[in-house]
């Protein structure tokens, strides 16, 4: 296997290796181009690239640079992050509502004057 390695390291250090065509892949493809076709198809179907996959094998954890470089969470994460990331954030706000003159009028806080007739405070999901 080391003797593979040292051929494929030999070689590679050609310049024309990775873009010259070759006659033992399809269609006479470079070996670059056969590698940006599978990384394409990889990122297509899994949203995933090689990388990543070879990566999510080392560690046991799910990588994903597109998950990274869009802020949505570290390169690796477990199951448990990544459910824990999907949640939906919100909170709860309640609304005091008084009578008025005309209708009904809500407010974040409660009136702080004692005459205002208080309708119902109503909780409401925000999210965030």
């Amino acid at each position: 296997m080391k003797y593979a390695f040292l051929l494929l390291f030999v070689c590679s250090l050609s310049g024309c290796f990775l873009t010259a065509s070759n006659k033992h892949l399809p269609f006479h493809a470079s070996p670059l181009t056969v590698l940006a076709v599978g990384e394409a198809v990889s990122y297509l179907a899994t949203d995933r690239t090689l990388g990543d996959h070879l990566s999510s094998a080392v560690t046991g954890k799910h990588c994903s640079i597109a998950r990274k470089m869009s802020g949505e969470g570290k390169y690796c994460m477990t199951e448990a992050e990544i459910k824990k990331a999907n949640e939906p954030k919100y909170a709860v706000e309640k609304e005091y509502c008084y009578r008025s003159l005309a209708s009904v009028s809500c407010y974040s806080e409660p009136s702080p004057y004692p005459s205002d007739v208080l309708v119902g405070v109503y909780e409401r999901p925000v999210y965030r």
